[in-house]
């Protein structure tokens, strides 16, 4: 998700840029220290981290955006959670996923980064973002870059990545639109809102809460991922947060 919105901080749609509309990013300078599909307890692993500290601690930075955990709750792991399972409702399928205690080793992972992060800059503000309630169940991506963004060329994985794994546990597709519901409002209420609130990094530590900006399938690409023109419109939150902690020249 971090790729599709630098792409609306960094670059102007064609009507901002025949209006003159300031672009967040002009003279400044962007590194992805990922790829599409890695996974947030990969990333944040003792041994990648050792790697991704040494290049952050070199540098200077006004912001870090920490973009990461939505993999680590689809694809593989759904597949191995529900492989023989019985049908069941969503609140018993997020019982499931509760109960592989995936939820703490995102947490550990985030907690692992934000410590390594703020001991390197302690007054470096760090972001961090919820995901969009998915609705467009089962839909698999056509990845070009005037769907998707720049992030296209860079993405293997087509999806989709919720509903192969779970429609024979929920054959229902409300309740599969219910459950990918109950994923994200969990990656909120067990990993990004516990750390925020933690006496550790509430000082530079935040995240902004899109779970409910992408409500119509209109608004959906494929399963997991917005339209162009919904990420621009989320983009919007980010540059607000952004201008709130720096004055553009």
């Amino acid at each position: 998700m971090s790729m599709n919105i630098l792409d609306w901080l960094v670059f102007p749609v064609p009507a901002d840029e025949a209006r003159g509309v300031p672009i967040y990013g002009r003279g400044g300078l962007f590194f992805r220290a990922e790829e599409s599909g890695d996974l947030a307890t990969d990333m944040f692993s003792p041994k990648r981290l050792r790697d991704l500290m040494r290049w952050y601690g070199g540098h200077q930075f006004d912001i870090a955006l920490l973009s990461a955990g939505g993999n680590d709750f689809v694809g593989t792991f759904l597949k191995t959670t529900f492989a023989d399972r019985r049908s069941m409702t969503p609140g018993q399928a997020y019982d499931c996923v509760v109960n592989t205690g995936r939820y703490e080793e995102v947490y550990r992972a985030y907690e692992r980064v934000l410590l390594r992060m703020v001991a390197l800059h302690p007054k470096t503000p760090i972001f961090a973002h919820s995901y969009c309630h998915p609705m467009k169940m089962g839909v698999g991506a056509d990845l070009t870059v005037a769907n998707l963004g720049v992030a296209a060329l860079m993405k293997k994985n087509v999806g989709p990545w919720i509903r192969p794994y779970v429609h024979k546990t929920l054959p229902d597709v409300d309740n599969q639109r219910l459950f990918a519901r109950m994923l994200i409002d969990g990656f909120v209420d067990r990993v990004l809102a516990p750390l925020a609130a933690d006496i550790r990094f509430r000082r530079n530590f935040r995240y902004l809460d899109l779970r409910d900006e992408a409500q119509f399938e209109q608004d959906w690409f494929d399963e997991m991922h917005p339209t162009g023109a919904t990420f621009h419109r989320l983009s919007r939150y980010f540059a607000r947060e952004i201008d709130g902690l720096f004055t553009l020249g």
